[in-house]
């Protein structure tokens, strides 16, 4: 009988396990004690929550992957004071920004068994030189210092151009699986050159969800200058995207959801801009331009670029043979009209830059002096919140060149982070194998920072004074489910000739001439033939390092 009962009991054990960890659906845990709770769909799609509790798509890395400690050696940049951290973060503290960075680099040493090692520079565009030549200092010495190079966007290109980065295109098992979302999902069509990819960034990149262009709006000023335009818009078509009342039970026919139900239909376009910019100055001191006049738009030439981006332009792409060539739309019909388009309201009293007033571009907006502004998605983090003058803004995508174009287009803003494996990285006694295991490395940080770093620095800029509305929140996903990188603004130093000096600055030049009212033709003239040889010249220098691999 009692044998029978420990039969019993056993069998009920068996069973109660069996219910939990059908109940734990996917709990796991790993050698590195890293605990997630991981769901899989009918689709075989993996799932694990962010830090809001939302459930977000998971990597498909496997559990076995484990490399015993192996330290990883990741040499960063830094930069000016208006460049958040992203980096390094040793515990947690009660900063949200900073917790998610300590939170994301313990989940991938935990999972991976690895040690992250940081070795910081200042990298910025002012320092390339000395950043790069540390680069080169462990190249030749053969020191092996660095395994990761996260740098500064510019720089990236730079050190490209010198031939310090692996071609990612070449590692046997590569674990970076572009077809996630917290891949662009066009960066193989904007970073492959000849077929192949050498550098990596998005989600990954903290500072690259900082400085993704977008334009901010002050509400209050566009409702009022508009108010009689967007009742009669929506008495003649109604409330599609938004709702009719807001949560306080507010009408909402204003220029505010005008705007909205425009970004949410795909019909923003550069007219718009144009159209809700224009005829705005008012000059409130009567003593010439300053900035307490009332504008329509304020921006400058490197952020007014992005809506070459944001009309599906390019200015480097690749030709019929995947070799990088200077882009047809730079010169296209469709780039001339662009910046005819732009120059009306540029040349306009509507318009400020920082040659307006000799002052700081957006400091009207801040003030509370402008409708519109095209920054870059930190400028809630950086100034509104502190600003008493702006206290009710929306945020819209880069605006599309028409209603024919299919898609926005989010340029980043030069000040980001893109990361690439070192060319004389350690090497762990397999050269592939240490290939495939930093890929990895490359993969669980982005996918990471996809739960971790992303929805806050999201929350962050969002900052509304008072809360967000759905619209503003779906305004983010857009601006950051578009990113389009351009080869253009990474690869100046090669096309000014010389790493680190003599950049053309390719990505102010289209906003330059429409400020400056200079051809088209005469603008492109003066850099077409020098950008041409040096482009060249780098596509040979590099299928040269190619053909040595």
């Amino acid at each position: 009988m009692k044998n029978f009962v420990r039969v019993i009991c056993l069998l009920l054990v068996c069973v109660f396990c069996l219910l939990a960890v059908v109940a734990c659906d996917g709990k796991k845990k790993k050698k590195g004690k890293y605990e997630v709770e991981v769901k899989t769909d009918a689709d075989g799609v993996r799932w694990a929550k962010d830090e809001w509790g939302t459930w977000r798509v998971y990597d498909d890395l496997s559990d076995e992957l484990y490399y015993d400690d192996e330290t990883i050696s990741i040499y960063y940049w830094t930069g000016s004071s208006v460049v958040a951290p992203e980096f390094v973060q040793t515990e947690e503290v009660d900063d949200d920004r900073l917790s998610s960075i300590y939170k994301r680099n313990k989940a991938i040493e935990a999972r991976l068994g690895v040690t992250l090692q940081f070795t910081g520079e200042f990298g910025d565009s002012t320092a390339m030189e000395s950043y790069m030549k540390k680069v080169d200092q462990a190249y030749t010495s053969g020191t092996n210092d660095f395994d990761i190079i996260a740098a500064y966007s510019r720089t990236q290109g730079a050190l490209l151009t010198q031939g310090y980065v692996q071609n990612l295109s070449k590692i046997e098992t590569n674990h970076i699986d572009i077809s996630k979302p917290w891949w662009p999902p066009r960066i193989n069509d904007n970073l492959q050159i000849a077929g192949d990819l050498y550098y990596v960034s998005g989600d990954m990149s903290m500072t690259a969800i900082d400085n993704l262009h977008c334009v901010y709006f002050n509400k209050e000023l566009v409702d009022a200058k508009y108010d009689v335009e967007a009742k009669a818009y929506f008495d003649a078509n109604g409330h599609e995207y938004t709702d009719a009342t807001d949560q306080k039970g507010r009408a909402t026919d204003t220029a505010t959801y005008w705007l909205y139900e425009k970004a949410y239909s795909g019909t923003w376009t550069i007219d718009d801009l144009i159209y809700f910019s224009s005829d705005c100055y008012e000059d409130a001191t009567d003593n010439g331009k300053t900035v307490d006049d009332m504008y329509g738009l304020v921006s400058i030439d490197y952020c007014m670029s992005a809506l070459y981006g944001g009309s599906n332009l390019r200015m480097i792409e690749q030709d019929e043979n995947a070799v990088l060539k200077i882009s047809d739309d730079w010169t296209s019909n469709r780039t001339t009209r662009l910046i005819a388009k732009l120059e009306t309201l540029m040349r306009s009293d509507s318009y400020h830059t920082h040659n307006t007033t000799g002052k700081t571009y957006y400091q009207p907006f801040l003030n509370g002096n402008a409708l519109f502004a095209v920054y870059y998605l930190r400028m809630a983090t950086d100034y509104l919140l502190s600003s008493d003058a702006v206290t009710e803004y929306g945020i819209l995508p880069i605006p599309k060149y028409d209603t024919a174009q299919k898609n926005y287009y989010t340029v980043i803003g030069n000040e980001f982070s893109i990361f690439s494996i070192f060319i004389d990285c350690a090497d762990r006694g397999d050269e592939q194998g240490t290939l495939s295991m930093l890929t990895a490395v490359l993969e669980c940080w982005a996918s990471e920072a996809y739960r971790k770093t992303t929805p806050v620095v999201f929350e962050l800029n969002m900052q509304l004074k008072s809360s967000p509305t759905q619209a503003e929140t779906d305004m983010c996903e857009i601006i950051r489910a578009n990113i389009m990188f351009d080869m253009g603004r990474i690869l100046d130093s090669a096309l000014g000739g010389k790493a680190g000096k003599d950049t053309i600055n390719m990505d102010s030049i289209m906003a330059r001439a429409a400020l400056d009212g200079t051809p088209w033709t005469t603008a492109t003239g003066k850099y077409m033939d020098k950008m041409t040889t040096n482009l060249k010249d780098f596509v040979k220098k590099l299928q040269s390092a190619n053909d040595d691999i």
